[in-house]
């Protein structure tokens, strides 16, 4: 059962008398903080990881069908979905999907089709569980599963069983990062700095929520649009290098980026802390968000021909997400005295 939000009463002694024990209600910051938090935990992260599970679920049951009935279009939906409400959870990708390493086995890019099929040749009769954990990222995960879905020809025999033994350890993961969230995680962020063995003191909670929507941002700009457009080498174009692009979904998975941004910024989020502080600054992300959003449906929903047929709109779209990103890197990192991680190295 998630605790009240209202920051407890704190004993603190006085320099006035050392044998009265006195007790002190937090600042108005520290209430704010631990608020968000909270809130955060309860009401954003938590049930979205759920939510993440289920889809997992119902995918593993889509897929088993497959076999059975040789229709591919309950399992590709079920895929869709399952890879909507992941976009939206990369934007709180901290605690138990780092911490149970799961963002490798589930989410490898780019697709490699000849380890998949080596790794199909190679099963046993029986695939199980086993098997799909000896191998490598590469193999297995939702890229994996998306090429053998969407990929011609329909799959059948070993390849079906492959394809319901990868479905079955999404799923597992998928849980796995729900029962950690629900069991402890969601606790230890809402009592962070209140006897949380995670995270020491509210700022600390605070970091690793600021720098999680910075990753989510930086890796659209950097993994999801940079390398398509051949930006990071200098080359030219390549529509191979959009992600999820058998199921040419990889504008529908941008846009669940933006969602899961907005989801921990909106509302009670991040923006509360911001629009305390810095009310201009909370409106020019607001705004910012907006301007990316609208970048996004200039640019065609098959991404992997705009990166080549539309390049200058693909480019424009980069770079308002990045400017959303460096908003909350540098002006809403400073204003809450968020401690930066080294993964967005880019220099900025």
């Amino acid at each position: 059962m998630p605790t009240m939000r209202s920051c407890p009463l704190r004993p603190v002694l006085t320099a006035l008398s050392l044998g009265t024990l006195l007790f002190a209600a937090c600042g108005p910051a520290d209430s704010a903080r631990r608020d968000l938090l909270a809130y955060l935990a309860d009401e954003v992260i938590e049930p979205r990881q759920a939510e993440l599970a289920q889809a997992a679920v119902t995918l593993a049951g889509a897929t088993r069908s497959l076999c059975s009935s040789g229709e591919p279009g309950p399992a590709r939906t079920a895929w869709l979905a399952l890879r909507a409400h992941w976009g939206v959870t990369a934007a709180f990708a901290f605690g138990p999907v780092i911490d149970q390493a799961q963002a490798g086995p589930l989410d490898y890019w780019p697709v490699r089709s000849d380890t998949i099929e080596a790794a199909i040749t190679g099963a046993p009769a029986a695939i199980d569980g086993a098997y799909i954990d000896g191998l490598g990222t590469s193999a297995k995960g939702m890229p994996a599963l998306e090429y053998l879905l969407f990929a011609p020809p329909t799959p059948t025999g070993p390849r079906c069983d492959y394809a319901v033994a990868l479905a079955d350890d999404i799923e597992r993961r998928c849980a796995e990062i729900a029962a950690a969230w629900h069991d402890e995680h969601a606790e230890a962020l809402r009592n962070a700095g209140h006897g949380s063995a995670v995270y020491p003191s509210e700022q600390a909670g605070l970091d690793a929520v600021v720098n999680a929507t910075i990753e989510n941002l930086y890796r659209v700009v950097k993994t999801k649009l940079d390398r398509p457009l051949g930006n990071l080498t200098g080359s030219d174009p390549d529509g191979s290098l959009v992600e999820s692009r058998f199921s040419d979904n990889g504008h529908n998975d941008i846009a669940a980026n933006l969602d899961g941004f907005e989801r921990a910024y909106v509302h009670e989020g991040l923006a509360s802390l911001v629009a305390a502080k810095n009310p201009d600054l909370d409106q020019r992300i607001v705004d910012q968000l907006a301007t990316a959003r609208i970048a996004l449906t200039a640019v065609p929903r098959s991404l992997q021909d705009a990166v080549v047929d539309q390049r200058g709109a693909v480019q424009t779209l980069r770079d308002e997400v990045d400017a959303l990103r460096r908003l909350i890197k540098l002006d809403v990192a400073s204003l809450l005295g968020v401690t930066l991680s080294l993964s967005d190295n880019d220099g900025d």
